[in-house]
């Protein structure tokens, strides 16, 4: 098997650069990567989804006229080495849109289409926006800007629906697209032969977190192109691959992954129609490949082993699971026919799956590789393009997020005696800085290159990468000793009725530090076994001093709370660990009384 990492020591420093596995792709710019997908794959699927209950389709010729048109109109509009932001749901028109500002028009500013109207305002005005690409789910939003904002001269409304007739500055995609292809037609190249200087900042992302909280990431084609290459040298994908985008395109995992490199290696883009939809999109749209969170994974996995327990089968998988993971070993796999009929239900032709952005049960990842579905875990940062490890077919290392890929190094700093530190990383793929940002930049950045993450990890004999936790959540010890929130949260999460949780260290008055936790309880699957309150705190409260077994007992979780509120999540779906510390800190500050006195209660009383 070939070697995937090169490990060397530098200025004292153990550095891991990643080597790949399969031959990379290189582009120069995104849209040498739009032109050469047309080339190769010409009148096949780029993109296939639904509209008003009728599956449309899109070729990679159409991707490539429509942007060419578009950028053209958007040329003519005046719009060149302007600020242009796009908010909507994923869709084609979004790829569309994007590809156009950044292909030779100028800086696109995707943004986060769960944010409310103060804070896109905000962030329109920081990325000093000049035209904004919107679904009509906005337009609401957009009208209501029009009326004070003087900044954006351009409202460009992806569906054909009725425009205010007194304000010339909106404007529809469609009537843009036409345009376009008429100046084309005429022999305008302005955008076509638009020179891309693929160093300069090219994309504009904001980082989640409240508006004056967060960082604007600078990136360049060759930040985007580096890292797409990287990923094709780790992952292989195909030109017959489906792969259902649902993860918001506006962050740069499913920009990168789900959009770029899809396009570059010929894959069929399909968008899934909601969250309740997933099951039956991944069917409709015979999907292959999905490139997801850990809450996505999870729901799915859940969803499986609900329907094999309702039927009764949980011993029979149980054994049969026992029989395949023993003819493997032996090299034989049929695990895709012995589960053929829970493959069946989930998605007879799912192959992949890739998870990001936060740990995952490791549970849940040998349960879909039992059923014959390669599961990988990565790892990666806006700042980073984003992808800096991942797992791969021929390493595997469940609890770690695998190697570096190819041409990127990852070093720990200052590690403990554990081999723990902060985690560092150089490559292509690391951004050019934060907009207008200097100091935040400088605090992060080395002269060398280094770029640090703030998250903890350990780098093993191998070269697999396993991420501790965040720098700024770490649990210190009185003795000394360190834990992370995400440890208890994964393990809190696989017990059942419970849907989620968040783990924190507590002061107690005489200093000592507590580990507790608020758990979000299942109220369905309670209601279903007629437990009260105090019996969910009781069947919870077995299973915690179950799981403290395995844990030292400096580091056991000691007190909890229940609540059946979701925790705050970002749209990445990772805990705002800052908004849940202060809703716990102001329940118990209410109560007058220290969590001891509380345990096990429930918050939404």
């Amino acid at each position: 098997m070939k070697k995937s990492v090169e490990i060397v020591n530098e200025n004292g420093r153990r550095i891991v650069k990643g080597l790949g596995h399969f031959e990379p792709v290189y582009v120069s710019d995104c849209r040498e990567l739009v032109k050469r997908s047309r080339r190769i794959y010409d009148s096949k699927a780029a993109f296939r989804f639904k509209k008003n209950g009728k599956v449309i389709e899109k070729t990679y010729i159409d991707l490539d006229n429509d942007i060419d048109a578009l950028g053209t109109a958007l040329h003519d509009l005046g719009l060149k080495d302007g600020f242009i932001s796009v908010i909507s749901e994923n869709r084609y028109e979004w790829s569309v849109a994007y590809f156009s500002i950044i292909n030779g028009t100028g800086v696109g500013v995707p943004l986060d289409k769960y944010l409310p109207k103060n804070e896109v305002e905000n962030l329109v005005t920081r990325g000093r926006v000049e035209a904004i690409f919107y679904s009509e789910n906005y337009h609401e939003m957009m009208v209501d800007f029009s009326k004070n904002n003087s900044q954006i001269k351009f409202f460009i409304c992806m569906d054909d629906i009725e425009l205010p007739i007194d304000d010339a500055r909106f404007i529809l995609m469609s009537s843009l697209i036409k345009r376009g292809s008429e100046l084309l037609e005429k022999g305008d190249r302005r955008f076509v032969d638009a020179v891309i200087d693929n160093q300069k900042m090219s994309v504009l992302l904001f980082t989640s977190g409240t508006t004056m909280a967060s960082k604007g990431v600078m990136l360049s084609h060759k930040n985007i192109v580096s890292n797409v290459a990287s990923v094709t040298a780790q992952i292989e994908l195909y030109p017959n691959d489906v792969h259902l985008s649902l993860l918001p395109l506006h962050h740069t995992f499913e920009n990168t992954v789900g959009l770029m490199v899809m396009v570059l290696c010929g894959v069929t883009i399909s968008y899934c129609e909601g969250i309740k939809y997933l099951v039956d999109n991944i069917r409709e749209f015979n999907v292959t490949v999905l490139v997801g969170v850990p809450a996505i994974f999870e729901a799915i996995y859940n969803r499986v082993m609900d329907s094999i327990e309702k039927q009764g089968k949980t011993a029979l998988i149980r054994k049969a699971a026992k029989v395949s993971n023993f003819l493997l070993k032996l090299g034989i796999d049929v695990r895709r026919k012995i589960f053929k009929a829970v493959l069946e239900k989930l998605g007879p032709n799912l192959r992949l799956f890739v998870s990001g952005a936060a740990p995952i049960s490791p549970e849940i990842i040998r349960g879909f590789e039992t059923f014959g579905i390669t599961f990988l875990q990565g790892y990666g940062l806006t700042e980073t393009s984003p992808v800096i490890s991942v797992n791969t077919l021929f390493q595997n290392e469940i609890g770690t997020v695998g190697t570096p890929l190819k041409d990127i190094e990852i070093t720990i700093d200052n590690p403990d005696e554990n081999g723990m530190g902060e985690i560092l990383t150089r490559s292509e793929s690391v951004m050019l800085g934060y907009y207008e940002n200097p100091e935040e930049t400088n605090r992060v950045m080395e002269e060398d290159g280094w770029f640090r993450t703030g998250d903890l990890g350990v780098i093993d004999e191998n070269g697999n990468l396993r991420i501790t936790g965040r720098a700024k959540s770490m649990i210190v010890f009185t003795n000394g000793k360190k834990a992370f929130p995400e440890e208890y949260e994964i393990l809190l999460n696989v017990i059942p009725g419970v849907k989620e949780s968040f783990a924190w260290g507590h002061k107690a008055p005489d200093g000592d530090i507590q580990v507790c936790a608020k758990i979000v309880v299942d109220k369905d699957y309670f209601e279903a076994k007629g437990y009260t309150r105090e019996q969910i705190g009781d069947e919870i409260e077995i299973a915690i001093k179950e799981m403290n077994k395995g844990i030292p007992k400096y580091k056991i979780l000691r007190y909890f709370l229940l609540t059946y509120e979701e925790l705050a999540k970002t749209t990445k779906m990772s805990i705002k660990r800052n908004v849940e510390t202060d809703k716990v800190k102001s329940y118990l500050d209410k109560a007058g009384v220290d969590i001891r006195k509380l345990n096990k209660t429930f918050m939404d009383n």
